[in-house]
């Protein structure tokens, strides 16, 4: 994880927290490492029985150093590295979700990213398919980021509540970007949800599951995939059983915060 910020983020806790579980169960631990494996000291390296690799701004050369020391590995999510990787359906739950604001009659549609640079990634992955598949140029599609800063969300959500044309509908990157922007529009703009603002938005997070209008939102398994990751490098390591992709269904949870487009909006 060469980044360590991202470690400060709940899905990377929860995956963290799903490994250590697997771990601790065989007396071992998981260690969050931050530098390039060509700066691992020698008795570190040889310490460990594999490694989950957060892709962001790590390289091919990275790689081959882990396969050089016969460590076995899995990359977290879609990126262009090569090797078997954890697919949490992020990509696929992006599309699916802007796919069900276009069946909506939504064509005025604008992001609210900044929650992870890796994560995020992914998911706009999902939403230019989306797009692409209806006929918009992606583009087209304003793009408001918070830049990972929590205390950034309340600016970036303004700044998406005030671009012109207003929005019909907006992705909001994780549950805390589609509260704060639901909030914002009700409470500062007098803006209905969803008769004006149709929002959706990604992790289910239990501690939002009470705020009204309830989040349409999708979760992911964080925190199995870390126990099945820990698992399978675990016995790759022990039996050299080679290591494949892990698949993982996202479950979609309907709330009230997703509704037509406004009659009379302009396309």
């Amino acid at each position: 994880m060469k980044s360590p910020q991202t470690a400060e983020h709940r899905s990377m806790a929860e995956m963290v927290r799903g490994a250590q579980t697997v771990m601790a169960s065989v007396n071992s631990a998981v260690l969050l490492i931050s530098t390039p494996p060509e700066e691992w000291q020698p008795d570190k390296a040889s310490s460990l029985g594999g490694v989950i690799v957060v892709p962001q701004d790590v390289t091919e050369k990275d790689l081959d150093i882990l396969k050089n020391r016969n460590l076995p590995f899995l990359l977290l999510g879609e990126s262009d590295l090569p090797g078997p990787r954890v697919r949490l359906g992020q990509r696929e739950a992006a599309r699916h979700m802007t796919a069900q604001l276009l069946r909506f009659g939504h064509r005025r549609l604008a992001l609210l990213t900044g929650y992870d640079t890796c994560l995020d990634a992914v998911k706009r992955l999902g939403v230019h398919e989306a797009l692409r598949e209806a006929g918009i140029d992606p583009a087209t599609v304003p793009e408001v980021c918070a830049h990972g800063l929590e205390g950034n969300f309340f600016q970036a959500a303004s700044d998406v509540l005030r671009l012109r044309p207003r929005p019909t509908a907006v992705v909001a990157f994780d549950d805390s970007l589609g509260s704060i922007l639901s909030f914002q529009a009700r409470r500062s703009e007098g803006i209905q949800v969803p008769a004006e603002l149709s929002i959706v938005s990604f992790h289910d997070w239990p501690y939002l599951n009470y705020i009204e209008p309830a989040l349409t939102t999708v979760r992911f398994e964080f925190f199995t995939a870390g126990q099945r990751a820990a698992e399978a490098l675990s016995r790759a390591a022990l039996t050299g059983e080679p290591v494949t992709d892990l698949h993982f269904e996202p479950a979609y949870r309907p709330g009230q915060t997703i509704g037509p487009v406004p009659a009379g909006a302009v396309s």
